[in-house]
């Protein structure tokens, strides 16, 4: 295993106040030459080096002004050394450097990489012409890619930028153009000895951006290259942008829309307009993660921007409100008010993810998204959680690269999660009021967890310290077991665990707040053990509302009470789908037979509602990838056409005028669980749609509206809702045809999504030569590198694919490594693998393997990859007899 060391923070050292930064990109060379001057404060003794971040840069020269009262004084740089373990540049000099104010030059220059950091090219083609798109991505330690600086979120300062570009292109940054000058190439080469621009590049602007407010380094940004806009106001003035390149700007209509909707709900509810002039939206053709939050310049992968009516699923287009929603809520939180180290990153995006939903579900009520939030935030958060090697919400970073390993689950939904159990426990306008507070408090500087705390108990008047550190400070969450009986109900606590072997930290407590549904109940559990009489136990149960950060064990005779109750309509959507998710979790560590599970989805067949079909999904998924037997597949079949027979009958294939949203998310859902269980009129729907398409066919709906010198989006005539089914249920059961046509289609189409939708599909064959072929795609110019890693986990989520994928993920382990190496997808590789595996003949190679190419970067997901292979394979050692005898059974049943 790696040996991690403690992070060196340079802010202890020098405190920047201003930058004054000139770059000088060149597209065509990749590289680029600039200087910096940085305005600040040395502290701490005296001694003769000043020290920045850096990484991949070249210093050329470097002086130093030392101002006092005497006087400014110049300084002599005498040496330069670059420490790379620490990414650093150490500027020594032969003077003393004491404490006080200090002006530093550096010129230098570096190059533009493909890995989708720092600065880097993005590609797309206009006119059948490659054109470049350069792009930044500074979070969460990239911008001493780009320039020398002081690297961390505390070091706020001012930024000013100019940026020498060709003239025609357009060239964005945080704030508004300043002034801007045409200068010739010529003339500037003649006057300056860095420029790394090519002279065949002609004439040349120079664009001077207005000062930053007061921010951290992760959040300058800059945007050139070839764009077209689309432009609304919101009520108080601010103008707000969506760009993209020009055949996707005619579809930016609907990110125009919710973007400026969102900023004015936020300029409410947080109490402070938004602080810019103004806030530009890019989609970029190239990015590695959705969307980044850069102050007044926000990046977006297209995918997430972009709303073509007749390409983009419904579920796509609730992604894009969503991704949109969070990352103009770090306008305010993390941008105005930031975390000041990245221990505390889940202040910035557990809060933005949750505030997200608070935002979307007041511009569209009836999508009905705290029903959403339970599914996609929650539950994706105690999964992860509940592994051995998860980490605490307000996690220790030991190394830079570990930064990275904390963008995930636990910082990002379990944080919503906590603030939402929190919304809950406070009240509605207690938490605004201490938001509001919080953020005036803090508005640009820096913040710690107990800074947030403090605001809201200084504004609820309740303990929200001692009720929150142990959700924040431990790892993990606690599992109720409940034992209710003819009068008392028995409840005992202890820390989850998916994998049964472990049982460190068990006796671990949390503060509960049990939100029980009567009223006999305590409202809070601190102890282990607490035993209360209650009015009706036939109806008892807890987290009413699932608002609660904890799951839920009953005893046998208690769910088929509470089963009954579904049965009959009797509970929520959201207790449905919260107690069908415990009990899965509690199957899979061993606490409840899998039979039982199975037994219990004879409640839902009246079941209508999309949330809860996810979970029920997730039941048939988790046992069909754990189990890992052909025979079994089959055999589970006709149960599921049967559990899905009424939702079908009720939903077909077409869209209804006027049906609710979640009617339009169902019946995707149903319609894959049939096909994947060979449906035989879902099977011959999907093999007519598909024969139907004879070309890519050019879509005349908006051609008069995209500019003439535009693609026109090119589209399939199947429901984009559907068209992931159809591509791989032909997948699954085709062959080389069914694959030509596939790849045909995918090369060309230019929509993002139909990309990633047609890739699945693809990566879906059971044939060798074709899973070759898929996996061979992966480093083509076919494939962009911001999908690579979606198409690896394609290609091993397909069964029949994950031996080879596995081959080909160790035989371009060094490929993968030089060119995503620093993504941060990349470094939860490990356990991307391990969740396709229950065997533990497996766990030896893949340990074998990681160990071999560890790095800080990895090692948290190559634990968590091992407890997965292991509490998986315990899974299917402990269930496949009981679940092949359950449908065995069933099948009987049936034919007699």
């Amino acid at each position: 295993m790696c040996m991690r060391k403690k992070v060196k923070r340079l802010f202890s050292e020098f405190q920047p106040k201003h930058y004054i930064l000139d770059l000088k990109p060149d597209s065509q060379k990749l590289s680029f030459s600039g200087s910096v001057i940085i305005s600040g404060q040395k502290l701490q003794r005296p001694n003769k080096r000043l020290t920045f971040h850096q990484n991949g840069l070249t210093v050329d020269h470097a002086h130093i002004i030392r101002h006092d009262k005497k006087g400014d004084q110049i300084i002599e740089v005498t040496r330069i050394n670059y420490h790379k373990k620490f990414s650093e540049v150490r500027l020594h000099t032969s003077e003393m450097l004491y404490p006080g104010q200090y002006t530093i030059s550096i010129s230098f220059k570096g190059k533009i990489t493909r890995s989708m950091n720092g600065m880097y090219p993005c590609y797309f083609k206009k006119n059948n012409k490659q054109k470049i798109i350069l792009a930044t991505q500074f979070e969460s330690h990239h911008a001493r890619e780009v320039f020398p600086c002081i690297d961390e979120p505390e070091a706020k300062a001012t930024f000013q930028l100019s940026l020498t570009t060709p003239k025609n292109d357009v060239v964005l940054s945080n704030t508004p153009i300043e002034s801007e000058q045409t200068v010739e190439n010529k003339k500037l080469a003649k006057t300056s000895k860095t420029t790394s621009l090519s002279a065949s590049t002609g004439a040349l602007k120079q664009t001077v951006f207005e000062p930053t407010p007061h921010m951290s380094t992760y959040l300058l940004a800059f945007v050139i290259g070839d764009m077209e806009y689309k432009e609304a106001k919101t009520i108080r003035g601010t103008a707000v942008r969506v760009y993209a390149t020009a055949n996707n700007v005619v579809y930016a209509d609907f990110a125009l829309d919710v973007a400026v909707k969102c900023l004015q709900f936020y300029n409410s509810y947080f109490g402070i307009d938004y602080p810019l002039k103004k806030c530009d939206l890019v989609a970029l053709p190239d990015f590695s993660s959705a969307a980044m939050e850069n102050w007044g310049c926000i990046t977006f992968r297209d995918q997430a921007l972009v709303v073509d009516p007749k390409n983009t699923s419904l579920s796509n287009k609730q992604f894009v409100a969503i991704v949109i929603a969070h990352e103009l809520a770090h306008m305010w939180f993390g941008n105005l008010v930031t975390m000041r180290w990245w221990n505390d990153l889940w202040l910035n995006e557990g809060f933005a993810s949750w505030i997200s939903y608070l935002a979307i579900d007041n511009l569209f009520p009836k999508w009905q998204m705290w029903t959403q939030f339970i599914v996609d935030e929650q539950q994706q958060a105690l999964k992860l959680d509940s592994l051995e090697h998860t980490h605490p919400i307000d996690v220790a970073i030991m190394h830079p690269d570990e930064i990275r390993t904390i963008f995930d689950a636990i910082s990002y939904s379990k944080g919503a999660s906590a603030i939402h159990m929190l919304y809950n426990y406070l009240g509605t306008e207690n938490f605004k009021a201490g938001l509001q507070y919080y953020l005036k408090k803090h508005s640009f500087s820096n913040t710690s967890t107990t800074d947030l705390w403090d605001a809201l108990e200084e504004a609820s008047k309740k303990p929200v310290k001692d009720f929150m550190h142990s959700w924040t400070a431990q790892s993990g969450f606690p599992l109720i077991s409940v034992s209710v009986n003819e009068h008392k109900v028995n409840l005992t606590q202890q820390r989850f665990f998916i994998n049964p072997e472990h049982t460190k930290h068990a006796d671990i407590k949390w503060p509960i707040a049990l939100l029980a549904n009567d009223d006999h109940a305590p409202d809070l559990m601190n102890l282990e053990h607490e035993i209360f009489s209650v009015k009706d136990v036939s109806k008892f149960k807890l987290n009413e509302g699932q608002s609660g950060l904890f799951r839920v064990a009953y005893n046998s005779s208690h769910m088929e009470r509470l089963g009954s109750h579904i049965k009959k309509g009797h509970l929520s959507i959201v207790d449905r789908l919260g107690l069908l998710s415990d009990l899965l979790e509690t199957t899979k560590a061993g606490k409840t037979d899998t039979a039982d599970l199975l037994c219990f989805l004879n409640n839902f067949h009246d079941e209508d509602n999309y949330a809860v079909w996810d979970v029920i999904a997730s039941v048939i998924g988790s046992i069909r990838m754990t189990m890992d037997d052909e025979d079994l597949r089959e055999t589970m079949k006709p149960f599921i056409r049967m559990l899905v027979s009424s939702q079908l009958k009720r939903l077909g294939w077409d869209a209804k005028k006027d049906e609710p949203h979640f009617d339009r998310l169902l019946r995707p859902i149903i319609l894959h669980l049939a096909a994947s269980a060979d449906e035989k009129s879902i099977v011959d729907k999907c093999n007519t749609l598909f024969a139907n398409i004879s070309n890519v066919k050019k879509d005349q709906s908006h051609s008069k509206a995209v500019s003439s010198k535009a693609q026109i989006r090119r589209s399939v005539d199947i429901d984009p809702d559907l068209r992931g089914i159809v591509y791989s249920t032909v997948a699954r059961l085709g062959g080389k045809a069914e694959f030509a046509k596939l790849l045909s289609l995918y090369k060309g189409t230019d929509s993002s999504e139909e990309k990633v939708t047609l890739s699945i599909a693809i990566s879906n064959f059971k044939q060798p030569d074709l899973i070759a072929q898929a996996l061979t795609l992966i480093k083509s110019d076919e494939v962009r590198l911001q999908d690579v890693i979606h198409w690896i986990i394609y290609c091993f989520m397909n069964r029949h694919a994950k031996e080879q994928s596995w081959q080909w993920l160790k035989d371009n382990w060094q490929w993968l490594e030089s060119n995503l190496g620093t993504d941060m997808s990349f470094s939860h590789m490990p356990v991307y693998v391990a969740r396709v595996f229950s065997d533990l003949k497996f766990l030896k190679e893949y340990k074998t393997f990681f160990e071999s190419v560890m790095s800080p970067s990895l090692e948290r997901s190559f634990k968590q990859g091992v407890e997965v292979i292991q509490w998986q394979a315990a899974w299917k050692k402990r269930a496949l007899p009981e679940v092949t005898t359950f449908f065995n059974s069933y099948n009987r049943s049936v034919k007699n």
